[in-house]
């Protein structure tokens, strides 16, 4: 047996279930446990299926069984189990997957207990305090040291332990809660134990293990707390068909839905986690427009700016206004102000800085991509202790909310690496830069009283982003960043994501981000839930338009026109809907109530005229287009729609004339085309050719004004154009060309 054909035979007992064919799962599984040779497999599959025959004979016969959901419940979750069982034993055997690895590791060298793991970390912390009282000097500093190797080399065995660990047992749980409520154990490591038990779910399915996640989302720590509030969305996500079979865990979640800061921390991680969907979005626009740009742009700075009169003594404070006209022309003044806007609004702006400076060997190891950071980890040793007085500089910026745990190590081991007089020059600016650092910190936390806990999940969700895209062995798990942005369709959170102020939140949060199909997934919700407004299917409208759903999107725009008949907003986009779906006479009618609100709206005359000319009333439409070129002289677009019209109701004079302006005023192909008609009608037919010719060299080849000649041809032929010459005019053109 192959690993596709164990894919493949997984994937269909799953298949089977999820589509209420037990007895083909049970088929299925018994083949399969068969050709494993797994005896113990076999003969719980047979129990299952004896149980769930005589569920079947007792429904057949009328015999009414109030807990019959509930068995139907315990066979389905019996079989995921066997499934995931047989699965794992065929991987553990011969994939080479970090998970397995670690598994059939710990399979041949017995694993402490988490209680052993726990007194050995309490020892060594109690070591350390007593480190501490020693006098300053060096044995202190190298005791120190060493006492730290072994903490951080406990802590990193306890993460493969728990990462690799089988199912949980009451009294492993039991462990777990007394591992993370120990006083002496540093908040850290307990973080290190909920991120070793999240990336173990992500393997395993372990209802316990979870149970224990939501039981953390109570920590008093919130560090811990908010972890666990992360950890349980992947894989509410990873498992989201099976948790309609474990009442007892969505029970669990609805009554924490009640808890008002439970409630907060998740919907803020759910907006965390589709905001991290954005970061490959800024990484390519950083990669491929504003870096090239500015790139691009540095040999210019240095012969528009002189530099000895930038390096002068005077005017030191003012800045050089040549350097603001050099991004303005180079078209980088946009793009920077939006990559400010995203940093401020949160996004995941410094990814691709840090991509690069994941090789360094200490991120070999999988457990140190979840440490939080500590400036005291023996890897950081010498670069602090090597120079105290920088402590202070560094310890500000690590602890700005900017960069998250990951990239902090990175920045500082890119530190380690640099000449001694680039970092004593970084080390400069990050002094002259601390207070302000500071000062932006003290300001978010007044702003947003909850911008700590934001912070952490924030970082959090980064450092898992960056294990899941840059970590070197990464194609061994599935990457949850990459499923769809579904976080609001998790069954599960419904008690959470369903009431209306959070999935206003989420669905905002989508539309801002231009998600439009789940931005509309979302308001809909809103509306089945009886919670629709105006903006709401205004938002709907909107999002249907920007995915091409036309009809779908003048639905919903003519539902928020029955909350609000004036709003000039909706009555523009209906009518333009009605454009493009080709029914110009209610596109009329609505721009005919736009008139009457802005009468002064020349866009909306030009409109109005437009209809008329897609109903073939060419009278009327001329009428809207002179009042507009009356009012604005300069409107070129009045006039290509004179001329046109002009064109279609004969009046080949006034069509003329109007061309004639246009020609003089950046006209574009299909204007010299349009005008090389108007004379061909008026039988100036040599006027006609060099009007052609220009179209050609406009349109850049003769196939492309061929194309488009013969889209008129309708046109010309109702014009009274003898189309038997136009052959001949063609091949002139075709010579003058």
């Amino acid at each position: 047996m192959n690993p596709n054909e164990t894919s493949k035979i997984y994937a269909a007992v799953l298949d089977h279930v999820e589509n209420n064919r037990l007895k083909d799962a049970f088929d299925t599984l018994k083949s399969w446990a068969a050709a494993l040779q797994n005896w113990s497999a076999a003969e719980k599959i047979s129990e299952l299926e004896t149980n769930y025959r005589y569920m079947i004979h007792y429904l057949v016969e009328g015999k009414k069984d109030p807990d019959q959901q509930k068995i139907y419940s315990r066979l389905v979750r019996g079989i995921y189990l066997l499934a995931d069982d047989l699965s794992e034993q065929w991987q553990i055997r011969n994939s080479s997957a970090l998970f397995f690895e670690k598994a059939r590791i710990a399979n041949i060298r017995q694993p402490l207990s988490l209680n052993e793991y726990r007194d050995i970390i309490c020892q060594l912390v109690d070591t350390s305090a007593i480190i501490e009282l020693m006098p300053e000097g060096e044995e202190k500093k190298s005791r120190l040291h060493q006492n730290s190797i072994k903490q951080e080399e406990t802590v990193q065995d306890l993460f493969y332990s728990l990462f690799s660990s089988p199912r949980a047992t009451d009294e492993e749980v039991k462990a777990y809660r007394d591992f993370t409520s120990h006083t002496l154990i540093p908040t850290s490591v307990k973080c290190m134990l909920i991120s070793a038990l999240t990336m173990n779910l992500l393997q395993r399915f372990d209802p316990k293990k979870f149970d224990f996640l939501l039981e953390s989302c109570y920590h008093p720590e919130s560090e811990i707390a908010l972890r666990a509030v992360v950890g349980i969305v992947p894989v509410l996500r990873e498992y989201k068909k099976r948790w309609i079979h474990y009442p007892e865990i969505t029970g669990r979640l609805s009554v924490m839905a009640d808890d008002a800061i439970f409630s907060r921390r998740l919907v803020s991680v759910i907006i965390q986690f589709i905001q991290a969907h954005e970061t490959e979005k800024i990484t390519k626009k950083l990669t491929e427009e504003i870096l090239p740009g500015m790139m691009k742009l540095s040999p210019m700075i240095g012969k528009k700016i002189n530099l000895e009169e930038w390096m002068g003594e005077s005017g030191l404070e003012e800045k050089n206004p040549e350097w603001q006209k050099i991004l303005d022309e180079a078209g980088l003044t946009d793009k920077l102000q939006e990559f400010a806007d995203m940093q401020l609004g949160g996004a995941d702006v410094f990814h691709s800085t840090f991509s690069n400076l994941k090789n360094y060997p200490f991120f070999n190891e999988m457990s140190n991509w979840f440490l939080p950071f500590d400036k005291r980890h023996s890897s950081l040793h010498s670069f602090f202790s090597e120079r105290p007085e920088d402590d202070n500089l560094l310890s500000t910026l690590l602890n700005t909310t900017m960069i998250c745990n990951s990239d902090k190590y990175s920045f500082c081991f890119s530190l380690m690496l640099m000449p001694e007089q680039y970092r004593n020059m970084m080390a400069t600016q990050l002094g002259a830069e601390s207070d302000e650092l500071k000062k932006m910190t003290e300001e978010e936390l007044l702003l947003n009283p909850n911008q700590q806990e934001e912070t952490i999940c924030k970082q959090y969700i980064q450092d898992l982003y960056r294990f899941f895209k840059l970590f070197q062995r990464r194609n061994d798990f599935v990457d949850i960043f990459s499923a769809p942005l579904d976080y609001h369709r998790l069954q599960p959170l419904y008690p959470v994501v369903q009431r209306t102020a959070n999935l206003e939140r989420i669905a905002l949060y989508y539309f801002e981000k231009n998600n439009f199909r789940e931005a509309a997934d979302a308001y809909l919700m809103l509306t089945g839930m009886g919670s629709a407004t105006n903006e709401t299917w205004q938002k709907i409208g909107y999002c249907y338009q920007m995915l091409g759903m036309v009809k779908k999107g003048l639905d919903a725009y003519l539902k928020a026109d029955l909350m609000d008949e004036n709003n000039t907003w909706v009555l523009r986009r209906i009518a333009h809907c009605y454009r493009l779906l080709k029914e110009p006479e209610s596109a009329l009618h609505y721009y005919r109530r736009l008139e009457q609100l802005t009468p002064d709206d020349l866009n909306i005359q030009l409109n109005i005229g437009h209809c008329y000319l897609e109903l073939d009333q060419y009278a009327e439409a001329l009428n809207y287009y002179f009042k507009v070129d009356l009012l604005s002289h300069d409107n070129t677009r009045a006039w290509r729609s004179i001329a046109w019209c002009a064109f279609l109701s004969r009046k080949f004079d006034v069509a003329q004339r109007y061309y004639a302006q246009i020609i003089e005023n950046r006209p574009n192909t299909h204007d010299y085309l349009n005008a090389g008609h108007v004379e061909l009608c008026l039988l100036n037919t040599k006027k006609a050719v060099e009007l052609y010719v220009q179209a050609v060299r406009s349109a850049g080849s003769l196939s492309t004004f061929q194309t488009l000649f013969d889209e008129d041809l309708d046109e010309l032929r109702e014009a009274g154009v003898n189309m038997e010459i136009l052959p001949i005019i063609l091949d002139k053109v075709r010579y003058d060309t």
